[in-house]
């Protein structure tokens, strides 16, 4: 299968082709998604991963249907205490996710950032909003919890999600002790796939608070795996302020990750000193020149090297942006401009050139995109090379990090990589490019491959996971 093949399913889920009803009352839709999302054993693995009290407690999913969910929190040592505190803590984590299961269990094969692999670019946000318990006897014995969502809501559910619109559903939760009724809960849950919450994403006033969560946790995970080096004794990167930057979120995203895959922080040092050691070399006997830094979230490149001869072009979301501000005091920093864009929906040339930002193009000028290449499907990258190749001339330069297509299609035979790609796919950040042979796609473009080089060289690694992660610098052929 040739990577531009790939079905993102977009199709599918951005149109409300197929009836509800149908949806809903065909046996063999509800298989297919039996089988897609509700296999038992890996949704039951797949939630312990995520929230690992879940496994501690023993905790486990052992009915789902569409539109019910049973679930059982046993009376073990970790769970049982006469303390009824201790008790609703435990018992209201339960309920949410019986609830919440019971609600996503209508959206066909939709996956749930955070539990499902999202292996497209689409997927479904959810998020509780608000829940009360009413208690009825102690618990005692196993906890029950079951959740069924009433035929009458159904389809009005499942019609909004199908047309990008929030559903916000407050779901009944039974517990029970054999059976006898111990409590009832009523959860409020709000869930929008992410396309519709991309919408606002230009205006920060407006933007989704989840879509903001997302934007802002990828970041700062990145920011943690470079805290994680500074904190090393033989540090291959000086970033003094990476802690401060990813904060104990970030940190704590980074040293979970690196559990898993811990070859993840040596890639993330071996960008960062490709990306530093690429700037000092431009910029070096230059006395003006532009770095235009696109998808800058949280780099602190301005404040760790000497870019005071530059004009700094710092392009992102909005939300991102008002962070940029506010960490790094970009009032202060007269060199610094932040330019709000959304590459999806614009063009990279157009904003530097129409906005009236001052932007000489004539000026030598170092363009970086870094950890961007992979989220995005061939209309946009083509759209963005086709930016760069008019914003390039003989003086300029593109620096870029990409994956390799082996890694998209699964076909490296590496289970760290597969852990990786996993992880990355549960967080809604799913790798959907990669390239093949770098110097035939730069052709394409009229550019030209002035440095490639794969992670394994930068470090001087043997392992061969760093062979399939590479930077590129381009200029105009």
């Amino acid at each position: 299968m040739k990577l531009e093949e790939k079905n993102t399913g977009l199709i599918s889920h951005s149109k409300n082709l197929i009836s509800s009803n149908f949806i809903l009352s065909s046996a063999d839709a509800w298989n297919v998604d039996k089988e897609k999302r509700f296999n038992l054993e890996k949704l039951n693995a797949s939630f312990r991963q995520s929230v690992p009290i879940l496994d501690f407690l023993d905790w486990k999913i052992t009915s789902v249907e569409r539109g019910f969910t049973e679930t059982v929190l046993p009376l073990n040592v970790q769970s049982s205490n006469q303390h009824i505190t201790h008790q609703a803590a435990l018992m209201l984590l339960s309920a949410d996710y019986t609830g919440g299961l019971a609600l996503a269990s209508l959206f066909h094969l939709a996956p749930v950032v955070g539990f499902w692999e999202v292996e497209d670019e689409y997927a479904v946000y959810m998020w509780g909003a608000k829940s009360s318990i009413k208690w009825r006897h102690p618990s005692t014995s196993d906890l029950v919890c079951r959740s069924y969502i009433p035929d009458s809501s159904r389809e009005i559910l499942v019609k909004r999600m199908n047309a990008s619109k929030k559903v916000v559903f407050t779901a009944k939760v039974e517990m029970f002790n054999g059976s006898k009724l111990v409590a009832d809960c009523d959860f409020t849950y709000w869930a929008q796939d992410i396309h519709s919450l991309r919408k606002k994403a230009l205006d920060p006033d407006k933007i989704e608070i989840l879509y903001e969560h997302k934007l802002k946790t990828t970041a700062k995970l990145i920011a943690g795996f470079r805290a994680l080096e500074q904190q090393e004794s033989n540090s291959r990167i000086d970033d003094p302020y990476a802690s401060i930057i990813a904060g104990r979120h970030g940190i704590t995203l980074a040293q979970r990750f690196k559990k898993n895959t811990p070859q993840v922080q040596d890639m993330v040092v071996a960008r960062s000193r490709h990306l530093d050691q690429a700037i000092l070399n431009f910029i070096k006997d230059k006395e003006e020149f532009n770095v235009v830094n696109i998808g800058s979230g949280y780099d602190d490149r301005f404040i760790r090297i000497d870019l005071s001869k530059g004009n700094i072009y710092d392009l992102d979301l909005p939300t991102m942006l008002k962070d940029r501000e506010k960490i790094f005091n970009i009032s202060e920093n007269k060199n610094v401009k932040l330019v709000a864009i959304d590459l999806i929906t614009q063009s990279i040339e157009e904003v530097l050139l129409e906005k009236n930002l001052g932007f000489n193009k004539d000026l030598p000028t170092f363009f970086i995109w870094e950890g961007g290449s992979m989220y995005f499907g061939p209309k946009e990258i083509d759209k963005i090379f086709t930016s760069f190749s008019n914003l390039l001339n003989e003086n300029n330069l593109l620096w870029f990090d990409y994956v390799s297509s082996d890694i998209i299609l699964g076909n490296t035979g590496i289970k760290e990589i597969e852990l990786f790609m996993t992880s990355m796919r549960i967080m809604g950040e799913a790798f959907i490019n990669g390239f093949k042979d770098i110097n035939l796609f730069a052709e394409k473009y009229n550019l030209k491959v002035l440095n490639n080089e794969a992670s394994a060289k930068v470090l001087n690694l043997k392992d061969p996971h760093f062979n399939y992660y590479s930077f590129c610098i381009l200029s105009k052929n």
